[in-house]
C-alpha cells in the first residue's frame, strides 16, 4: 500500500498559529521535506517532534522528486512543507505535488496559514476578487511585463517582495499606481509586524526590515463621461517612455489602466498632443 504525501501549512511567523491537525501529521508522517531544514528544524524543535529531514528546494526538486516518489509508493508518508505559509504558492513543491497525482499516490492538504490571506483580511479591502503576482522579477524585459501587467489589472493584486528590492518596486510602480490604494504588511504575525495603508506615492518610508506582503486596490471606475486630460496623460506617458521604459503601446496601456480611460481615448489622446507639439516647435522662432 502506497504512503501520502501531506501538503502541510506552517505558521508564517508566530508558531502559535500550527494548527491541530498540522501538528498531529508532522508528528506521524516518516519523513518530512523541507524548503529550508534548518528553519523548519526549528519549528519541530520548538514542538518537540523528531523527524527525518529532507532538503526540497527550488534548485533540487527536479532530482529529489523521483526519490521521494519511490518512497511514497513503498508506503513512506511524507509531509511537504515550506519556510512558512502554504507550500507551492510561490514556493517549491508543485513539481512532486503535480508528480504524486500522475503517479496515482495520494495528496491530502493540511491547510492553515498564508500570508496572502492574512495580508487580505486586514487590508480593509474586499477580497472578493483578487490576482496573486509572486515576486516581481528582478530585472529584465520579465520586470517591464510584470509591471504592466499590475498597472493594467483592475482587480486587487497581491504580491511579495523581499526587505532588500521594496524600495526599489515602489519607486518602479509609483509612476504609475498613484490613483490606487496601497497596503503594505510587514512581518505578518511576528512581534513587529506593521501594516500601513496608504497612496503609494508615501509608501516609501517604511522600515526595510522583513519580508513584505503588497496589496495594490482596484482600478477606479472606467471614466468614459469624462475627457481625457490632455496635461495629465502626456505627463504620465513621458515618464513611462522616458529611456526607452515602455514602448507607445505599453505606455498607452498603462496610461488608460491607471486613468480609468479607455485605450482608444488616451491613444487619440497623445496623438492630438504630439501634433500640437510639433506644431510649435515648427512654429518657434
Amino acid at each position: 500500500m502506497s504512503g501520502t504525501l501531506y501538503v502541510v501549512a506552517t505558521p508564517i511567523g508566530n508558531l502559535e498559529d500550527l494548527t491541530f491537525r498540522a501538528l498531529r501529521t508532522l508528528r506521524e508522517v516518516d519523513l518530512i521535506a523541507a524548503e529550508d531544514t534548518r528553519r523548519t528544524s526549528k519549528l519541530l524543535a520548538h514542538y518537540e517532534i523528531r523527524k527525518s529531514l529532507i532538503s526540497l528546494r527550488e534548485h533540487n526538486e527536479a532530482r529529489e522528486t523521483p526519490r521521494l516518489l519511490e518512497r511514497l509508493a513503498a508506503g513512506e508518508s511524507i509531509a511537504l512543507v515550506s519556510d512558512a505559509g502554504t507550500p507551492t504558492i510561490a514556493d517549491p513543491g508543485a513539481r512532486l505535488v503535480r508528480a504524486a497525482h500522475e503517479r496515482g499516490l495520494p495528496v491530502v492538504p493540511v491547510p492553515g496559514p498564508s500570508a496572502i490571506v492574512t495580508a487580505l483580511s486586514v487590508s480593509g479591502l474586499s477580497g472578493d476578487q483578487f490576482v496573486f503576482m509572486g515576486f516581481p522579477p528582478s530585472s529584465g524585459i520579465a520586470r517591464k511585463r510584470w509591471v504592466t501587467a499590475i498597472a493594467a489589472e483592475p482587480r486587487i493584486t497581491v504580491f511579495f517582495e523581499a526587505p532588500h528590492r521594496i524600495q526599489r518596486t515602489l519607486g518602479d510602480l509609483t509612476p504609475i499606481l498613484v490613483n490606487k490604494p496601497i497596503v503594505l504588511a510587514r512581518e505578518l504575525t511576528k512581534r513587529f509586524e506593521q501594516v500601513v495603508i496608504q497612496p503609494i506615492i508615501g509608501a516609501h518610508a517604511l522600515a526595510k526590515r522583513g519580508e513584505f506582503t503588497v496589496i495594490i486596490g482596484a482600478a477606479p471606475d472606467r471614466a468614459t463621461s469624462q475627457p481625457v486630460d490632455a496635461e495629465q496623460t502626456m505627463a504620465l506617458y513621458g515618464r513611462l517612455t522616458k529611456f526607452d521604459q515602455f514602448d507607445d503601446d505599453e505606455a498607452v496601456a498603462i496610461v488608460a489602466a491607471v486613468t480609468g480611460h479607455e485605450v482608444s481615448e488616451v491613444k487619440k489622446s497623445v496623438k492630438k498632443s504630439k501634433i500640437l507639439a510639433d506644431r510649435l516647435r515648427r512654429s518657434a522662432p
